[in-house]
């Protein structure tokens, strides 16, 4: 380009109209959007759209009515989905707001900056002697531009920020018709009162949760079958496939099985009994559908297994519905706790004691251990959580007082579960966390692939727990399977294979042995039996013990992931498709 041609570029009038009209337009568009993201930081600091006045004041009327008022309960729900409409919508107009003001304020710089590039040079008198003065002040104007620009967008930001992050400290909206029982909510630290509630020694008759009876992979059976083919049907009982996929295990509570499944379009729970296989009902839950997450293949929308607590089972789903049924199939409450904000997509399980439910919500930014009222529903009390892990809670009867124990991607934590109150921690861990902790004899042991494993002495009193690092090791370590102990020896199963015994008391390496697939359930001990399902379906049955005894390999024909039950001399094997019951026949 010549100089003329850079001087005739310089100098477009026509250029600089348009330039300059496009800028004072973008500036004026951006003013308009900041002022609207810092009104809707002020609309969203006085009014909670989740906790409307009038749908408490309805919900509370229809508490004090006997029976179900349909007409209410119908109200409620069109209010409940008006609510959720404008909080939705709240977090929308944020998001694109924001991203409006930093496009007005780029078209708006770019527009001013080619405006002055472009803008014609009047011929004056005496330019020269004023040039340094002018030059200063059009130095000083564009100064003073930036600032203002760059301060209009900071505070527009900041209000947008202060936004997000009051909706996601309110409160999770509760959207169950709740009966008026009175509850003794409490906060932390506070012992809540437990009403009624299944004794242990009841919950351990049969497989309420995930990994059993206190979800530490340990069963109460004397025995079961150790020879089975699903494929010819020997020592089959029934073969069953539930309407929905789902990665969750079964449990088990006296003649029925329970699990779920889920779609991006429905979250159900089943019930089968337990002679027959028989699908006794499915229920699909009733609260209002949330938005849907974007969900891992590992995952998918029903990985978290149910609990069951006396005649009261509960189910959560990827998509932060907290659901409770009855024996017969009847929603008892419901609970949107929000939309589980990590990367795999939510798959710890349920577990509960004396009357309590615990559910292990994580996400990216806030994790936090809930107790709700299994009868209600309501809060008892909440923990947050330094950090988010994809393991599932266990609860252990220790010499030391009753624990609930969760692993972390950081710390293993131990909680007295009336209370919330925070007993120990110990921090070893390190990487994405799914496996959850192993006990026996006092010890706690807890494992993650890229961390170490480490068993954690416990020692004290009742009242005052105190715990050590007994030892530490850095052999093959598992990253979805969760290890079991026998009181000798913690078991390591791993996803690429690899089987590992350690002495719990030294955490020497006792013996290693390679299979051909690995292991996403968790290895289960029954006697003195290991039972390893691995991901093709085979069952493989070793001894426990300090050298390694192989049993028997006995298998269904497809893939299989979820941990299995083990209750009344029966096994309960949750394949791709299918869900078996497996017994020893008369034959």
């Amino acid at each position: 380009m010549s100089q003329a041609e850079k001087t005739e570029f310089k100098k477009n009038p026509w250029g600089w109209r348009i330039a300059l009209t496009v800028a004072s337009v973008a500036a004026l568009f951006s003013l308009i959007v900041c002022v609207l993201l810092v009104a809707n930081y002020l609309q969203i600091r006085a009014i909670d759209p989740l906790n409307n006045p009038q749908l408490i004041e309805l919900h509370e009327e229809l508490a004090k009515k006997p029976g179900t008022d349909e007409e209410l309960a119908e109200k409620i729900r069109v209010l409940d989905l008006l609510s959720r409409k404008a909080f939705f919508t709240s977090q929308d107009h944020l998001r694109m707001g924001a991203l409006m003001l930093l496009f007005g304020v780029a078209i708006s710089m770019i527009g001013f900056k080619l405006s002055v590039l472009w803008k014609p040079e009047l011929p004056t008198q005496g330019e020269e002697a004023d040039a340094e003065d002018l030059w200063y002040e059009r130095a000083f104007s564009r100064q003073l531009i930036t600032a203002a620009a760059v301060l209009m967008v900071s505070f527009s930001l900041i209000a947008a920020y202060l936004t997000q992050k009051r909706i996601e400290t309110m409160p999770y909206y509760d959207s169950r018709l709740t009966d008026g029982v009175e509850t003794s909510g409490t906060g932390g630290g506070q012992v809540a009162v437990a009403k009624e509630y299944t004794e242990w020694e009841e919950v351990e008759m049969n497989w309420p949760t995930f990994r059993g009876p206190g979800a530490y992979g340990v069963a109460n059976v004397a025995k079961v079958p150790t020879e089975w083919d699903g494929e010819s049907g020997h020592n089959v009982r029934w073969k069953v496939k539930p309407p929905l996929p789902g990665f969750n295990s079964p449990v088990v509570w006296e003649n029925r099985v329970f699990l779920s499944g889920a779609n991006e379009q429905k979250r159900e729970v089943y019930c089968y009994d337990a002679d027959t296989g028989d699908l006794l009902w499915q229920a699909g839950l009733e609260g209002i559908p949330p938005l849907i997450p974007e969900v891992d293949g590992e995952t998918g929308f029903a990985a978290s297994t149910l609990v069951v607590h006396g005649d009261k089972v509960c189910a959560i789903f990827a998509t932060g519905e907290l659901a409770c049924f009855d024996f017969d199939g009847n929603q008892l409450w419901y609970l949107d706790m929000g939309l589980p904000d990590n990367h795999y997509g939510h798959s710890s399980s349920l577990i509960a004691y004396q009357g309590l439910l615990f559910v292990q919500f994580d996400a990216n930014k806030v994790a936090n251990l809930f107790a709700f009222d299994i009868d209600t529903g309501e809060e008892e009390w909440v923990e947050e959580r330094k950090t988010i892990s994809w393991a599932s809670p266990v609860l252990l009867h220790t010499d030391f007082g009753v624990q609930l124990i969760l692993n972390s991607e950081e710390d293993v934590d131990a909680y007295e579960p009336l209370t919330g109150e925070l007993l120990w921690t110990q921090t070893f861990l390190s990487g994405e966390v799914a496996p959850s902790p192993a006990y026996s004899n006092g010890v706690v042991f807890s494992a993650n692939d890229y961390a170490v494993a480490a068993a954690v002495k416990l020692s004290g009193t009742e009242g005052a727990v105190q715990t050590e690092i007994m030892w530490e090791w850095d052999g093959s370590l598992p990253d979805i399977s969760s290890p079991v102990g026998d009181g000798s020896y913690f078991y390591i199963a791993t996803s690429y294979g690899e089987f590992v015994c350690v002495h719990a008391e030294t955490g020497e390496e006792a013996w290693t042995t390679d299979f051909d697939e690995g292991f996403y359930a968790s290895p289960i001990l029954v006697g003195d039996l290991i039972y390893a399902l691995d991901i093709v379906g085979t069952m493989q049955i070793f001894s426990a013990g300090g050298e390694f005894k192989a049993v028997s390999s006995p298998k269904i024909p497809e893939e299989a992931f979820a941990t299995p039950a083990f209750a009344d001399g029966r096994i309960y094997i949750r394949g791709y498709e299918h869900l078996y019951c497996i017994e020893e026949k008369d034959e």
